[in-house]
């Protein structure tokens, strides 16, 4: 055999694509472009009315209320949403989506008004219609990249979404509370969802990207709430487990970030004793999380795979929560090293050390977030086909929105006795037990026997082929036992 044989014969090693390289496709950059727009307005709106609240008095427990509204909307329509994702070519169900939430945005002042009930309208629809373009926006990752360029892609959409997201909570939404007040919040986030949907309007179809997209007939999709139903999660978990324990895992994560993130204001109002509005500064240092971690993601999920990446940045998030409980003692050494001092250097804002020292807590939370809820979006994108991927994200929606809406409510309540700021070393125990909990049910349910907590957590963390997704019946018990007898 000569050397020319040899070399011949040797794989070629394709070069991982750079971000630079993925942006050459217009259809990427539509896609992040509608990310980074949609984003903003949505974070505009969230962090918006929860400033705006805790700047009127509000409580905790009402503040986390009307945040808990958005994770309703999402628990009973987010399966349905990915399942209508999936009906329709992703262009035109996105279009008419954002063209959606821009009209309710724009009317709302004018027809209903901004009061409590108002606001919380907004919430609750608003929140409806992303399930439509969450999933939505998660698949055409899919369509506009190869599968070389799937991980880079989707990083790149997030890291772009993310921009957004910080540019409209930390600078965006605090001047208008401050400067106009909620009209302008609701006005400004309407004229981005506008601009998004004109975004995706220049996408090009799935053929024109010699893509074949697969869609389903809306009167053959099963529109019965069945992601709502506990058996039928417990069946679908031991079903697809490989698939079910990545989603449960981001649930976690997700859950974790949305409790903290209402608990923030009146941490800031009560606890460091500052304006509420001041918690902007915060999610400074939280947007610089994401960013980093969105830009890391794709080579870590490489080396590492993404259930490393997920669990690992889970542990990461928990132990920053719990550091919030101690920011009596630990504000003196942080606010040394936080990057936020530049904020004083440069402003009249004036900020304490203890605003600062919170501020660079949440930096390694929300990188921790965004890195597992990145890696669980590489698994589905490279495990699960692509027209089934709406309704699976559809259904990680329901899951994630199922442990928010309760995360959120006990959390709040628990402020209630604890206080704002030893909450924080709570938070991360209730989302586990709520985790341990639902897994607890699942083999009890599936196999007539309680799990040991090392088999649950093993549940968690061990990494397994992926398999066909299978679909189930929410029945009484688990089919698989009938061979039993």
């Amino acid at each position: 055999m000569t050397d020319t044989t040899i070399e011949l014969l040797e794989p070629v090693k394709e070069t991982a694509p750079s971000y630079r390289s993925v942006l050459s496709h217009a259809p990427v950059r539509i896609v992040a472009a509608s990310r980074f727009l949609s984003r903003m307005g949505a974070q505009i709106m969230t962090y918006g009315i929860m400033v705006f609240l805790a700047a009127a008095g509000s409580t905790q427990f009402e503040i986390s209320l009307a945040k808990s509204a958005s994770f309703l909307a999402a628990l009973l329509f987010g399966l349905q949403g990915g399942m209508l994702a999936d009906s329709r070519p992703k262009r035109q169900i996105l279009l008419v989506s954002f063209a959606a939430l821009g009209a309710l945005c724009f009317l709302t002042p004018f027809l209903l008004g901004t009061s409590g009930g108002d606001l919380l309208f907004v919430i609750f629809v608003s929140s409806a219609i992303s399930q439509v373009v969450s999933p939505g926006l998660k698949s055409i990752v899919a369509i506009v990249s190869t599968p070389t360029e799937l991980a880079t892609t989707s990083a790149l959409v997030n890291i772009v979404g993310s921009i957004g997201s910080s540019i409209g909570s930390t600078v965006i939404a605090p001047v208008l509370v401050k400067q106009s007040g909620i009209d302008a919040i609701l006005i400004v986030a309407g004229i981005l969802y506008l601009l998004s949907a004109i975004r995706i309007y220049r996408l090009p179809t799935a053929e024109a990207l010699g893509k074949q997209e697969t869609t389903k007939k809306l009167r053959d999709l099963d529109w019965k709430p069945r992601a709502l139903s506990l058996r039928y999660n417990a069946n679908w978990i031991m079903a697809n487990r490989p698939i079910a324990s990545m989603l449960l895992v981001g649930a976690l994560s997700a859950s974790l970030l949305q409790g903290v993130t209402a608990l923030v204001p009146i941490f800031v109002r009560d606890v460091l004793d500052e304006d509420p509005t001041n918690s902007v500064y915060i999610f400074i240092l939280s947007g610089v999380g994401f960013f980093v971690g969105a830009s890391i993601s794709p080579k870590l999920i490489r080396r590492f795979g993404e259930r490393r990446v997920a669990v690992w940045s889970l542990v990461l998030m928990a132990v920053s929560v719990a550091l919030l409980s101690m920011i009596n003692v630990l504000d003196g050494p942080l606010a040394v090293i936080s990057p936020l001092r530049l904020v004083n250097l440069f402003t009249d804002a004036d900020l304490s050390d203890a605003v600062l020292a919170t501020g660079l807590i949440a930096f390694p939370a929300n990188f921790g977030s965004t890195m597992c809820l990145q890696a669980v979006q590489v698994y589905i994108n490279r495990t699960v086909p692509e027209h089934q991927q709406g309704g699976i994200f559809g259904l990680q929606q329901v899951q994630e929105n199922v442990f928010n809406l309760f995360v959120i409510l006990l959390l709040g309540l628990i402020a209630s006795v604890t206080g704002p700021q030893y909450i924080f070393l709570f938070a991360p125990i209730v989302v586990g037990a709520l985790g341990l909990a639902l897994l607890y049910y699942t083999f009890w349910h599936s196999t007539g026997k309680a799990p040991r907590l090392s088999e649950s957590i093993g549940f968690l963390v061990e990494d397994q082929p992926p398999e066909e997704i299978h679909d189930v019946e929410s029945g009484s018990r688990h089919s698989d036992r009938s061979g039993e007898n």
